[in-house]
């Protein structure tokens, strides 16, 4: 009897064509706050993560941070506006990536369950999990008190070795060989997911990721071209 098969996605600049963590928060903004004060916002959360990566702070550090402006938030609240978000973004031209989404379309026609990796938040990509039809979510989980969020996430964190534990536990609970499952990714932040199984694939947008898989005899995909 054939064991699980899984196909392990990076969500951001991987299936999809933005940074979705980044898009929604500038939405949630905007939402709460009018046009101009809402880019004020952004601008001013954004000035802040930059000046901790420019201090040279864990990228662990700097994820964290990012969850704790909805400290206080009404976690409806926020998946109401995430609903909102996905209906506007999903209509873009090349939202996803085109040769990302048919390889987790052709995995799901094979048995193989496509499962999301990503430090974006549960919040914020289910949407396009039910868009997609995914019903496994390896993804940041915003600590909630009252139906409120603490401004805190809950263990694992799902960036870097974090997505590599999230995975390995996943496997394990389910039952699954890595070595049979798949993995897709974009960045060299995403190396602990890939290798957890035994296909990974590079999708390529910067030069050392590239270098990374020829070194490794890992196949890759590119991302659509943006005509514009």
């Amino acid at each position: 009897m054939q064991s699980k098969r899984f196909a392990f996605f990076d969500v951001d600049e991987t299936l999809i064509d933005l940074k979705s963590m980044f898009s929604f928060r500038a939405h949630y903004h905007r939402e709460r706050l009018g046009a101009w004060r809402g880019a004020l916002a952004d601008w001013l959360a954004q000035r802040r993560l930059r000046r901790m990566l420019a201090q040279g702070l864990p990228r662990n550090d700097v994820n964290r941070a990012f969850y704790r402006i909805f400290r206080g938030h009404a976690r409806s609240a926020l998946q109401a506006s995430a609903q909102r978000w996905f209906a506007e973004v999903s209509r873009q031209p090349d939202f996803y990536i085109a040769p990302v989404l048919e390889a987790l379309e052709r995995h799901r026609a094979a048995g193989v369950e496509p499962v999301f990796v990503s430090g974006s938040s549960l919040e914020i990509l289910q949407p396009l999990a039910d868009a997609l039809d995914v019903r496994h979510l390896l993804v940041n989980r915003l600590a909630l008190d009252g139906g409120r969020f603490t401004g805190e996430l809950l263990a694992p964190q799902t960036i870097g070795e974090g997505k590599r534990t999230a995975v390995l536990t996943f496997l394990a609970t389910q039952g699954a060989n890595g070595a049979d499952c798949y993995g897709y990714g974009d960045h060299v932040s995403d190396l602990p997911l890939l290798e957890c199984v035994g296909h990974p694939t590079v999708v390529v947008r910067e030069p050392a990721m590239l270098e990374l898989a020829n070194q490794r005899g890992w196949p890759v995909l590119l991302p659509h071209l943006n005509p514009h």
